[in-house]
């Protein structure tokens, strides 16, 4: 018994030293709604869901140095034990068509490890910019994203987490 017991953990070490985390992977969906403070009551009491990160402000670098920050009302959503993010922004007029100045998109996010190779994949078979590869900062996290369109108009954001947890 000792012996199985000393081959478990030798295998439960083996196995969590050689675990990389795969890339490219689904990492988010962003989806809009009027009113966060409801919405999140509604997804937490419905499905247990808890709130992993919730955002105010974002600082936006570009790859000319120049900066912009603004005020902002996202909320990180997960089951507990995953890691797929459910991501829901506060759009003031969301009836509206159009929101001047809240330069978010619905999208799928995807997490990948070299932004810049992925991009040129997208780029390679048709992918449109949307918005070009930035730093972006918020509270408990660094990514480099980038955002573009599918062959149908679809938002795709692809995204390289530099420091913190999605």
């Amino acid at each position: 018994m000792r012996n199985f017991i000393v081959l478990l953990i030798l295998i439960c070490m083996f196995h969590s030293c050689n675990t990389k985390s795969v890339s490219p992977r689904f990492n988010h969906v962003m989806l809009y709604t009027a009113d966060l403070e409801a919405t999140l009551k509604f997804y937490k009491s419905a499905f247990d869901l808890e709130v992993t990160n919730h955002l105010k402000t974002i600082k936006r670098t570009q790859e000319d140095g120049s900066i912009s920050e603004a005020d902002i009302n996202i909320a990180f959503l997960k089951f507990k034990g995953q890691d797929f993010v459910y991501e829901i922004a506060e759009i003031p007029n969301l009836l509206q068509t159009e929101n001047p100045g809240y330069n978010v998109f619905q999208h799928i996010g995807i997490d990948v490890e070299d932004i810049k190779s992925a991009s040129d994949r997208i780029l390679e078979v048709g992918g449109i910019t949307l918005r070009p590869e930035e730093l972006v900062e918020a509270k408990g996290i660094t990514t480099k994203h980038a955002f573009f369109t599918g062959p149908s108009g679809e938002t795709i954001e692809l995204m390289q987490v530099i420091d913190g947890e999605f």
